[in-house]
């Protein structure tokens, strides 16, 4: 079997940030990443409740049941009072995020959202377009994890899929909401993998796992009446030229709704 590995992706800093930044707080996946590409970026004095206050993050009112991954203790060391409401609009939504990082950023990041639509060979060109502009490019995906791979799947069932034999996976770990960083992709004869940063030690490895290009395909999809997409988080000066080849490649360039309502100023 051949296969190639490459396009990690994100910026300068962003592995060792998100080594020492585990876990997230709960709810604020969003914001995790967010404050990540933030603080490599050089911007100070920014944390996930930071980005959560920029974003109008609502979490969900008490008694709404676990938050957390099995095997993962609950965060609530919130710094700042966050608006709360029904479990159902929890959550940040997409466009207040990226709007966040923007702001935050001061000028110096650009956020391009894509929306889909979404196929096995559209997760990976994806990466290859955005590699191909800006290797710092950072890819936030927001997906449902309920349609990923377990994170803890068996090397073997990962090498079966590239060589496009029958894979035994895992069964999802959680089934929610979620935002990862999408950080490099494996290709091999018949099948491509994505390397993931997840925002909990616990899956995977350290927060890393591999998952197959067509199991994030539909966990972008998400199949719950809302949608989900990437934001591809790159210096200011690349959006441009990243924005133009994506259209080109016939994404769809738009912000989603990801059932958590925007904060109207």
């Amino acid at each position: 079997m051949t296969s190639s590995t490459g396009l990690t992706l994100g910026l300068d800093g962003i592995a060792a940030l998100h080594a020492e930044s585990l876990p997230q707080k709960d709810h604020l996946c969003g914001c995790f990443w967010a404050e990540l590409v933030l603080r490599a970026a050089g911007v100070e004095d920014v944390d996930q409740d930071r980005v959560a206050e920029e974003a109008g993050t609502i979490l969900p009112a008490e008694g709404s049941g676990p938050s957390v991954p099995p095997g993962e203790e609950p965060r609530r060391d919130y710094r700042l009072e966050l608006a709360t409401g029904h479990a159902d609009v929890a959550g940040t939504a997409a466009p207040a995020l990226a709007d966040a990082v923007e702001r935050l950023g001061e000028g110096r990041l650009a956020v391009v959202p894509v929306a889909g639509p979404w196929s096995e060979a559209a997760v990976v060109r994806l990466q290859e377009e955005a590699a191909a502009v800006e290797p710092g490019t950072t890819l936030v995906a927001n997906i449902r994890s309920g349609h990923l791979w377990g994170a803890r799947t068996h090397p073997s069932a990962l090498l079966a899929h590239l060589a496009g034999q029958e894979a035994g996976a895992s069964p999802p770990d959680w089934d929610v909401g979620h935002f990862v960083n999408l950080a490099a992709l494996v290709r091999g004869r018949a099948g491509a993998l994505v390397v993931v940063r997840d925002s909990y030690r616990s899956l995977g490895r350290d927060g890393y796992h591999a998952q197959p290009a067509f199991a994030l395909a539909r966990a972008l999809e998400r199949g719950d009446g809302r949608e989900g997409g990437v934001l591809c988080v790159v210096p200011s000066a690349t959006a441009p030229e990243l924005r133009a080849r994506l259209e080109e490649a016939g994404y769809d360039l738009r912000q989603w709704d990801n059932g958590t309502p925007a904060r109207r100023e």
